[in-house]
């Protein structure tokens, strides 16, 4: 499905707002029009109703007054018009959709807009519809303002237009692909049931998404005039900066609880984006949930242009696929063919001592291994890159405080190198593609643990082709173990020993049978591959849909998710509840009961599953619940072999098989001891630096890999954070030593991004403003950052943090692309060099960012007015929650 279609989903809304102005001068000669004619118009923020719309001149002399009628009005016996003319609403009612409420407006708010008289002629002569909007406000404002200046009403008019498309409008189109049509709008019926074209599905999100950042800042929807009219005042100056007249601007929210808007601290671009992304991930959602009805997705197919059934055919095949997934899990309940689970093979330590607190372990990288698939359809092998040789990803195994010597033999015919994903390590240990091992050669990365317990893992990473060697098998898994962890498990308050089980899950994608019992990985074979790559094969330990047997007890399952893109959904075929245990970097300080939980890519949770009330002989699966994988998921159609399920499509991972019965031992702790360092929380008061993060993505959907070069492409898309591309030669960021940071990441793209920094393990403070709870109280190296939502977390850079380490998407083909960053924590005494400089990082201009080749040191970024909880808004019936 050619994604440039989708613009139009995100305007299948109702909705509308009005704004005031006054000032300026210009003559105001009227002449008689040729003929009676009536003017039609649209109040659209949504729709308001029972406005008062006045026509006047630049003075302010009323030439004609009606009322709107559900957001549209008619003019009729207009004979005279003058040389500018401005349209404005007053008063007026109508439903906000970022919070169903109903906006009552005094006579003091609504929208307007401005025409020069030749522009309104042409437009009663076609019979066109005016709009007035949010943007057309500011339009108006802007012009007025440049005209009593002195320029010309067209120059003012074509001036302000280019003004706010370049400093509000550029680069937030949540579809990535529809720049061009991205342009201000000042004609067309925006309240019908669906846009006439690409143009005003656009404008109509462009409006309503004021609403959804008028909510996010904390303000009432009533306030969004407010918002506008502040808009209008900051951009007369030429830039979005929240100043106007060397002012600061700001808005007191009416709910005084919330903090006062700054809007001179807002990355107001990236604001209202996230804000258009949470409505297009509305759209989305309810197509996915089958909420579009057959006729609105009729309409809106004649609108574009692709096959005018493809967009019915996408939300069938959805709701398809997802009730096939519940027979087939019942049919993979009975099935006697599922192939056995395989244990991730320990390694040993070369050193031959056992407990002496040093460890020397060796990986091999060898490409062209011939790894046996097992699934329930027999076996076969396919060519795979393996550390030693090895069938199945290595498990190495080690204590808080040991000593490690992992050595790396580059047997690959290119560079490589070993990331230790998780670890609190320095940077010239950490692998990263800044220092890559040639092929053929060899390195020992030395370090000592020292960090919780925690499921961590490693990988490759080497510049630019980390997603294929980490997508041809180079992977493993470490384990770290701490008096904390030991001390549960001794007092049987964790399931340990055999009952702990590393559960590796990654999708893979086979081409069929060669006829020699082979099947070889296929890689960015398919166009919208440079979105990430899906797997049509999901593998748990390197086997298809395997089978564990268990006993009646409990269970502990540390969840890897090491996918190059998917993320999951995981649950249990039967919705029984289990406690979520641990997350990243170590153990939660209270088990959380949860039905399900969701694993973006590099993410990691431990689990404990209790089979006590189960029966021997009965099976459970271990399933991915659907889920909208937003706009991007939306291409994959088709029926061959190798087509993969679309991310958040329903899938069955394995099966447990209660197979014996077992007396549990087990009593899961309910808190941790105080000593457990999860337990202390930094205070952000006592922050003075917080970062900015903004995630982007631009661009057709491409085809291949396209361009991986340093322009931060691939098929077409560009793929960015802060606007900026990969450069190994440029630090972006600059860290005191030892210093306590709040990182802020912002997703303005179509998809979900799962953001990765190096070096540390942070805590989550909130997640649109709401703050952090459950399994949120965790670790985390990495966080899946839904479209549009804003995800703010705090940690600390340790005495063992120096030297350059990366931030990126864990989305591997996106980070190949460019979408990765990179800072430097700076050693005790250590400053920034000569002819860098510390500037403010946070996401200036709306997540274009820092452009030139300038590091940041510290960041303001935003530290209040947070959005409210979730991304997905309004997900009420009708077309509002669009």
């Amino acid at each position: 499905m050619k994604l440039k279609t989708l613009a139009l989903l995100i305007g299948l809304s109702t909705g509308a707002t009005l704004l005031t102005a006054c000032g300026g001068s210009t003559s105001s000669a009227t002449d008689p029009l040729s003929s009676i004619t009536t003017l039609q118009g649209s109040v659209f923020k949504g729709p308001i109703d029972a406005a008062q719309i006045q026509l006047m001149d630049m003075q302010g002399t009323i030439i004609s007054d009606v009322q709107s009628n559900n957001g549209t009005f008619s003019m009729p016996n207009l004979t005279t018009l003058p040389e500018v003319i401005f349209i404005k609403s007053a008063g007026g009612n109508y439903t906000d959709e970022a919070t169903s409420q109903t906006a009552n407006l005094s006579m003091q708010q609504g929208l307007q807009a401005v025409f020069t008289k030749t522009e309104l002629m042409a437009i009663l002569a076609n019979n066109e519809f005016i709009t007035l909007t949010p943007e057309t406000t500011l339009l108006a404002e802007l012009a007025r303002s440049k005209m009593a200046a002195g320029s010309t009403p067209q120059q003012a008019i074509d001036d302000a237009k280019t003004l706010i498309e370049a400093q509000l409008l550029q680069g937030t189109d949540p579809t990535s692909t529809m720049a061009s049509s991205d342009t201000l709008l000042r004609t067309g019926n925006l309240t019908t049931a669906l846009p006439a074209n690409n143009s005003e599905a656009l404008a109509r999100n462009r409006a309503i998404s004021f609403s959804y950042e008028t909510k996010n800042l904390g303000l009432s929807p009533e306030q969004v005039f407010e918002l506008i009219q502040k808009r209008g005042e900051d951009l007369k100056d030429g830039s979005l900066d929240g100043v106007a007249q060397g002012n600061p601007l700001a808005i007191t929210p009416t709910d005084t609880q919330n903090p006062v808007v700054a809007l001179d601290q807002e990355d107001q671009r990236t604001n209202y984006g996230q804000a258009r992304g949470q409505l297009l991930q509305n759209t989305i959602s309810r197509l996915s949930s089958g909420n579009l009805s057959a006729a609105e997705q009729a309409q809106l197919s004649q609108q574009i242009g692709m096959d005018p059934t493809a967009l019915q055919q996408n939300q069938q095949q959805t709701q398809q696929q997802n009730q096939d997934a519940l027979q087939i899990t019942q049919d993979l309940l009975a099935a006697t063919n599922l192939p056995a689970f395989k244990h991730l093979p320990v390694m040993t330590d070369e050193d031959g001592v056992a407990n002496d607190g040093k460890a020397t372990y060796t990986l091999s990288a060898t490409d062209n291994v011939n790894v046996i698939i097992d699934t329930p359809n027999g076996s076969w092998t396919t060519p795979m890159m393996r550390y030693n040789n090895s069938q199945l990803p290595p498990l190495i195994r080690a204590q808080r405080g040991d000593v490690m010597s992992l050595n790396l033999n580059n047997n690959l015919a290119e560079e490589s190198t070993v990331h230790w994903h998780g670890f609190k390590i320095p940077a010239i240990q950490d692998g990263n593609p800044d220092l890559p091992i040639v092929s053929g050669g060899q390195h020992q990365y030395q370090f000592t643990l020292d960090q919780p317990a925690s499921s961590l893992w490693f990988h490759p990473h080497p510049h630019k082709r980390t997603a294929h060697q980490v997508y041809f098998g180079l992977a493993g898994t470490f384990i770290i173990e701490d008096a904390v962890s030991q001390t549960l498990e001794t007092n049987k308050e964790l399931p340990s020993g055999a009952f702990d089980v590393p559960l590796m899950v990654q999708d893979r994608r086979f081409d069929v049978d060669n006829g020699n019992g082979q099947r070889n990985l296929l890689y960015m074979d398919q166009p919208q591959d440079a979105n990430g790559m899906y797997g049509n094969v999901v593998l748990v330990n390197g086997v298809e849909l395997p089978k564990f047997e268990v006993a009646t007890r409990q269970y502990r399952f540390r969840l890897y998710n090491v996918s190059n893109a998917r993320s999951y959904d995981f649950a249990l075929s039967n919705s029984v509840r289990f406690m979520q245990i641990g997350t990243d970097g170590g153990l939660l300080p209270s088990p959380v009961s949860v039905t399900h939980l969701t694993l973006g890519p590099a993410e990691r949770a431990e689990i404990v599953i209790d089979f006590s009330s189960f029966a021997v002989g009965e099976k459970v699966m271990l399933i991915s619940k659907p889920f909208s994988g937003g706009m991007m998921a939306m291409g994959n159609q088709g029926s061959t072999t190798s087509t993969p399920p679309a991310n958040g499509a329903a899938l069955d991972i394995m099966r447990f098989d209660i197979a014996r019965q077992e007396v549990d031992d087990i009593t899961l702790y309910s808190n941790l001891p105080a000593s457990a360092e999860i337990n202390t929380r930094i205070d952000p008061a006592t922050i003075s630096t917080t970062r900015s993060f903004v995630m982007s993505m631009m661009g057709g959907q491409g085809g291949g890999m396209g361009n991986q070069g340093g322009t931060g492409t691939q098929g077409g898309m560009s793929f960015t954070i802060n606007g900026k591309s990969f450069d190994m030669t440029r630090i972006d960021e600059y860290v005191t030593a030892n210093a306590s940071e709040i990182w802020e990441i912002r997703n303005m793209s179509p998809m979900a991004h799962p953001f990765h920094a190096h070096a540390i393990q942070w805590q989550i403070l909130d997640r649109n403003g709401v703050a952090a709870s459950g399994a949120d109280l965790g670790w985390k190296d990495t966080v899946l950052v839904q479209p549009g939502q804003t995800v703010r977390f705090i940690g600390q850079f340790e005495p063992v943090n120096v030297g350059d380490y990366m931030y990126h998407c864990h989305i591997l083909e996106h980070e190949d692309a460019g979408m990765m960053g990179m800072f430097k924590v700076l050693a005790p005494g250590e400053t920034v060099p000569a002819g860098d400089s510390a500037i403010n990082n946070g996401g200036t201009q709306g997540g274009m960012g820092n452009q030139g080749n300038t590091p940041t040191q510290s960041g303001m970024g935003t530290q209040g007015g947070g959005m409210n909880q979730g991304s997905m808004g309004n997900m009420g019936g009708g077309m509002g929650g669009m």
